[in-house]
């Protein structure tokens, strides 16, 4: 059943009381901040919930409802969540006429970001969410990262009428002070919330982004080929039990990208020598994605490099996947 959104005070009629307790006071506060004068140039794309007084469109209700259904709806980061503010606009299908919200939708746990449109396309993927950090001193560069990011600059840029380095500017000063204000009240309230754990499959991934042919599994025998290229052209030891492998296999230069063993965690750039990191030296929560989605920053500083035709919104569950898996492994050592 498709997620329905009907009013602000209807969705928080169907949350647990301790998260609805929070609602009404949210969004007076997030409302404040971005009702502020110095954010009168970026009106016409800023939606609250429920707002019947917007300066430059009288559907903003409609709007903020739509990119919430859109956004929120079909994946929602924790669930039980509290939208908040919609930054963004919507772009129209011409086959079809449906709308479609593009930008960022600020919920009280996390952003989701969606910047996927083409007028060909029935619908874009769900948007990604991310969680909101802990510590309102990190908002600025968490916000800077989304930002950094975010591919459909041309468009928004070209609708606002303005460059996009002081479009990005500007909304990058706007988000950090609303993320500020929420990440403020949930200090104050111990009501920010942590994700459920997650399981991880190599087989549920594989399935959910139809990467047979990206993400390697050794359990595949239709793979042998492709593996023992990676498995050479890594130069990963026969005693090394292959668990996964993220890779690309270009016309020339033979696959690059990353590989598991049970040792060790394997990377090799196109034309460059292969790096290998012994699982012990690794400290899987340090691992995370660059600001450019090409490399896996880690502790030890070695630079990993992840496939650039790998879709963007399967590198963040392959690096939760990747992390399961090196725990699981240290733990059986």
């Amino acid at each position: 059943m498709a997620f329905v959104y009907a009013s602000f005070n209807d969705h928080l009629a169907t949350l647990p009381d301790p998260h609805a307790r929070h609602g009404a006071a949210l969004r007076a506060a997030v409302e404040q901040a971005v009702r502020r004068p110095s954010n009168a140039d970026l009106s016409a794309f800023l939606f609250l919930p429920d707002q019947a007084d917007h300066p430059d469109h009288e559907d903003a209700a409609q709007v903020f409802a739509q990119a919430v259904e859109q956004m929120y709806g079909p994946k929602p980061w924790i669930g039980d969540e509290i939208p908040l503010l919609f930054v963004g606009y919507h772009a129209m299908n011409r086959l079809s006429g449906r709308r479609t919200a593009q930008g960022l939708l600020l919920s009280d746990q996390a952003i989701y970001v969606q910047d996927d449109f083409t007028v060909l396309s029935s619908a874009p993927p769900p948007a990604e969410g991310h969680a909101l950090p802990a510590r309102a001193d990190d908002a600025g560069a968490f916000v800077a990262v989304l930002l950094a990011r975010y591919k459909a600059w041309k468009d928004w840029s070209a609708l606002a009428e303005r460059p996009e380095a002081a479009l990005t500017s500007r909304l990058d000063v706007l988000l950090t002070s609303v993320l500020r204000t929420v990440l403020d009240h949930h200090a104050q309230h111990q009501s920010q919330r942590q994700a459920p754990e997650r399981h991880w499959t190599l087989g549920g991934l594989i399935a959910d982004h139809g990467a047979a042919d990206t993400l390697l599994d050794p359990a595949n025998p239709k793979l042998a080929k492709k593996l023992g290229k990676v498995v050479d052209k890594f130069q990963i030891p026969n005693a090394e039990a292959l668990q996964f492998a993220l890779v690309d296999f270009p016309l020339f230069g033979g696959p690059y990208g990353l590989a598991l063993t049970a040792q060790a965690l394997h990377s090799k750039d196109l034309m460059e020598a292969p790096v290998h990191i012994e699982l012990a030296r690794l400290d899987a929560r340090s691992l995370r994605l660059s600001e450019k989605g090409d490399q896996l920053l880690n502790n030890v500083e070695a630079t990993l490099t992840l496939p650039a035709h790998a879709d963007t919104a399967l590198k963040g569950p392959f690096i939760a996947l990747l992390q399961q898996e090196i725990l699981r492994l240290q733990a059986m050592r």
